[in-house]
């Protein structure tokens, strides 16, 4: 069984994780796939081996090995230029021409304004924000938001193709844009707040 503290760390870096693999690769839902399958492997190795000396960047470069796999398995399957284009894969841990190395950044607040970007309705903003950044399972995000699970999944898939099809950039929003996300911003981490105080979990 996996120790609680190196449970706390894996929960506390998979937002961090999830952020720096979306901004290399731009795909929100293959990006997830591919960080929850590096922390079930961190929860396996390190288990086994101990802690990496820089564990935030060990599971970058799992994630990013694994996004590579997923996205010339989908290239290969569609076989449409434009696919392979968009996507331009990168070799994993390779960082593009001024991206900060695996580990220097926390790409959580962008990955928290992207989720909350205006383009998506409020209740799908919340869902995709708790889910991506909070870490609660769709149960929990169900009982948050008074919803059922099956309304919340298909929630968060919308939103994840909505974000996907604006071709949205992973970065910080400008200025202007920063007052319009502020509201669902907060009304999110308060609903963080209120899963953490009141977990059943």
């Amino acid at each position: 069984m996996i120790a609680a503290e190196t449970e706390d760390l894996l929960r506390q870096l998979a937002p961090q994780v999830l952020g720096a693999v979306v901004r290399r690769y731009g795909n929100f839902d293959l990006a997830e796939d591919a960080t929850q399958e590096a922390l079930l492997a961190a929860a396996e190795q390190w288990h086994r081996d101990g802690l990496p000396s820089n564990p935030k960047a060990w599971l970058i470069t799992v994630a990013s090995r694994r996004l590579t796999d997923l996205l010339r398995s989908e290239q290969a399957r569609r076989q449409r230029e434009d696919t392979v284009a968009r996507w331009a894969l990168t070799e994993p841990g390779t960082p593009r021409p001024g991206e900060p190395r695996a580990g220097d950044a926390d790409d959580t607040v962008v990955l928290l304004l992207l989720c909350c970007h205006p383009s998506l309705p409020a209740a799908s903003q919340i869902a995709l924000t708790l889910r991506a950044v909070g870490g609660l399972s769709t149960a929990e995000i169900a009982r948050a938001l008074l919803g059922s699970e099956q309304t919340i999944t298909r929630r968060i898939t919308r939103a994840k193709q909505a974000i996907k099809d604006s071709g949205v950039p992973f970065a910080l929003p400008a200025s202007g844009e920063l007052d319009g996300r502020l509201a669902t911003v907060l009304r999110v981490l308060y609903l963080i707040f209120n899963e953490g105080y009141a977990s059943t979990a």
